[in-house]
């Protein structure tokens, strides 16, 4: 962007009355640092935890904005719409009081694990969710808990002054870059990448709004003594008559098992992360049965706000390309970005539409699991597994097969349910290094770029006014 009759500034600009180098770099790293670090929100940690991690895992979802702020987005919305479907559960229950109230807080509260099981064969506890929470309260498991006895707003460690300091740089960024764009002033593609992120970190903390940040959890006991397994063994004879004999992550998963394809494949390469060494985007967990819920846990969202979501997604991505005539120091670089700009949105795309047919597959899972319990009366005795080839089969066949398997297949917990299909893994694995080489590419010309700017990038604006010229 820019106009004929600028000049070309090389190297670092000094700033002793207007703007500089220094200035645009500082502004730009402030806006995206505060973006990404007061506005992410991680789960409870376990009661083993030590003092650090809950910065490791706050440092986690740091990294996971880093990579891409849609990607954490995405990660939030599900959330925000468990914790919807949670509110809208308790609150229509009739078998509740009226002077029962779970607010969006609770529901987070407890979505995040704040809320830990305890029985007589589980005496450490483990987390439950909402939606478990609700059936153990219906079924009387145990009793509603005291939500005030909870301690959600004393407990909590959100510093509101933080993120409201964090919103007006964001919202005082915005404003002053779409001034530059409205008096005709070159813009760096710095700012352009600081203006994405700041788009969507603040969707993120407008999904976030309700959710505290506690680092230990509370606990409930079952009711007189009631052991998980006995309770198990009533929702096999009533509710669940496919439960499985065998669970992976809680007792009482299965209430709500379905793995949303978005995470079964994030968490195929989390885990290969921590193969190689690599834990920049989740810690995980070693407990069995899990003394937490992964911040990083995708969830199924509703088709409700899916509209609004999308349009911020693709708002986001399509923001890059604004930057398809702006002034570059080469001509390689101009190509580079509009080659990384035009990937990174048909990226946007490609994921949208995989979102959406993941979300209509958890749908439909849904609705089909409920009809088979509903259908069933010969219940199975254990659930399907993979099997290995035969003692017939040869050799160079069943090595492979292992082989496969074990690459389809490589959850901590073992989880058949977590395995991803070959046809499926090649392709997402492939676009999804391009992305990072895309996007990765974005950020080092970013700064690469200041080295040769025109002259309308040093051209201040109004810094306190903006509208006012």
């Amino acid at each position: 962007m820019g106009n004929a009759t600028e000049t070309i500034n090389y190297g670092w600009v000094a700033s002793p009355e207007g703007r500089g180098s220094i200035d645009i770099l500082w502004s730009c790293c402030t806006t995206v640092l505060l973006c990404c670090w007061v506005s992410v929100y991680p789960n409870v940690g376990s009661p083993n935890d030590s003092k650090w991690h809950p910065l490791i895992d706050k440092f986690n979802l740091f990294c996971i904005s880093l990579l891409g702020p849609d990607f954490l987005f995405g990660i939030a919305w599900g959330q925000f719409e468990s914790a919807r479907r949670s509110v809208k559960l308790f609150r229509t229950d009739e078998r509740f009081s009226k002077d029962f109230k779970w607010t969006y807080k609770h529901a987070f509260f407890v979505d995040m694990g704040g809320i830990h099981l305890r029985s007589p064969d589980f005496p450490e506890g483990f987390p439950i969710d909402a939606q478990q929470l609700h059936y153990l309260i219906s079924h009387r498991y145990v009793d509603i808990p005291d939500m005030e006895q909870m301690a959600i707003e004393e407990r909590n460690s959100v510093d509101t002054l933080s993120r409201i300091i964090a919103v007006f740089q964001a919202f005082w960024f915005f404003i002053s870059t779409f001034e530059r764009f409205r008096l005709g002033f070159s813009v760096t593609t710095l700012e352009l990448t600081t203006v994405a992120f700041t788009l969507v970190m603040f969707a993120t903390s407008v999904t976030w709004c309700y959710k505290p940040c506690i680092s230990k959890p509370r606990y409930i006991s079952t009711k007189d003594d009631i052991t998980v397994q006995a309770i198990r063994d009533a929702m096999k004879r009533s509710t669940h008559p496919l439960l499985p004999g065998h669970w992976y992550r809680t007792p009482l998963d299965y209430i709500t098992h379905d793995r949303f394809g978005i995470d079964i494949h994030w968490k195929y390469y989390t885990r290969l992360a921590h193969i190689l060494h690599i834990p920049i985007f989740s810690r995980p967990v070693r407990a069995r049965p899990w003394d937490r819920f992964p911040s990083d846990t995708w969830l199924c969202p509703d088709y409700k706000y899916s509209p609004l979501a999308l349009i911020i997604l693709l708002g986001f991505s399509a923001l890059f390309l604004v930057a398809w005539d702006f002034y570059f120091p080469t001509y390689t670089e101009k190509i580079m970005w509009r080659i990384s700009s035009v990937y990174n949105a048909a990226f946007s795309i490609y994921g949208g539409v995989y979102y959406l047919i993941e979300m209509y597959r958890s749908k439909r899972r849904a609705i089909g699991s409920k009809r088979l319990e509903q259908l069933t009366e010969e219940i199975p005795t254990s659930r399907p597994v993979y099997h290995h080839a035969s003692d017939s089969d040869p050799e160079t066949l069943t090595s492979l097969r292992d082989s496969l398997l074990g690459l389809q297949n490589i959850s901590e917990e073992h989880d058949p349910e977590m395995a991803v299909s070959l046809p499926v893994l090649i392709p997402v694995t492939i676009t999804c290094a391009l992305y990072v080489f895309a996007r990765g590419y974005i950020y080092v010309e970013d700064f690469i770029s200041l080295r040769a700017q025109p002259s309308g990038v040093y051209a201040d604006v109004n810094k306190f006014l903006p509208f006012l010229g």
